[in-house]
């Protein structure tokens, strides 16, 4: 016959199950109780710097613009340049005519072929110097690398920039990711490419967006047994704000 002990050894033994399995299901992708506190991070956080040293003479976008990639954000002085790429375009079509003259001079047997080989490789030569002239004008436009937002002017026109002095900081949130933490003994249950849901309560409680798992770091931190997972969000009407917090959960 059951003893008393026997029924208080039994309804113990049953508890640990019931502990068991809820701690299981609040740590599990299945259970969908697991949410994570998270950052949002623009996809693209860029720092646009001069490649020379000049003065600013124009000026194209202001804080707020949005841009595309190629676009010409401000412009250095660069008449001197100007003035040596059209020199080195002139030579070069000089070359290129004496060259194509040469041609027919040779194919009537009126010059040699080593005087026709001459005037080809001077056309080499001509388009090499025309080419750095050209790269050397370029470099005082400067671009837009990415699309996305212009969030900082750091320069006005009139100022002088050095070589990679930042001009402008340009973000790209037509993506956004959102990075959290999680402990080490939760890393069975994420693997890049999960889909997750992500909640902003700060812009819109009742929104959830769906994303995924892009990354998951390879790395435990010893001191906090953390380690970080980035989830990348779909956000093409942005609005999904860098630097707010967000929630993120299993999608069921």
């Amino acid at each position: 016959m059951p003893t008393l002990r026997h029924f208080l050894l039994t309804a113990a033994l049953l508890a640990t199950v019931a502990l068991t399995t809820t701690a299981a299901s609040a740590q599990s992708p299945t259970g969908g109780d697991t949410s994570f506190d998270g950052l949002v991070l623009p996809f693209k956080n860029v720092v646009v710097s001069s490649p020379v040293q000049s003065t600013i003479v124009a000026i194209n976008v202001k804080e707020g613009d949005h841009v595309v990639a190629g676009e010409v954000l401000a412009r250095l002085y660069s008449r001197l340049e100007e003035l040596d790429m059209l020199r080195a375009k002139a030579d070069l079509d000089k070359k290129e005519f004496d060259a194509s003259s040469s041609k027919n001079l040779y194919s009537e047997k009126i010059i040699s072929e080593d005087e026709a080989l001459k005037n080809r490789s001077e056309v080499v030569g001509a388009r090499l110097v025309y080419q750095m002239a050209q790269e050397t004008f370029e470099q005082r436009s400067i671009v837009a690398p990415i699309p996305g937002i212009v969030v900082e002017k750091l320069s006005e026109v009139g100022e002088t920039v050095t070589p990679a002095q930042p001009m402008f900081r340009i973000v790209d949130i037509s993506k956004v990711y959102v990075q959290f933490y999680v402990r080490a003994e939760e890393l069975p249950f994420i693997h890049v490419k999960d889909p997750m849901l992500v909640r902003c309560p700060v812009l819109d409680p009742d929104r959830v967006y769906p994303g995924i798992v892009d990354f998951v770091d390879p790395r435990v931190d010893a001191a906090s047994g953390l380690l970080r997972v980035k989830v990348i969000v779909e956000n093409p009407d942005g609005a999904i704000r860098a630097g707010v917090r967000a929630d993120v959960s299993f999608a069921k």
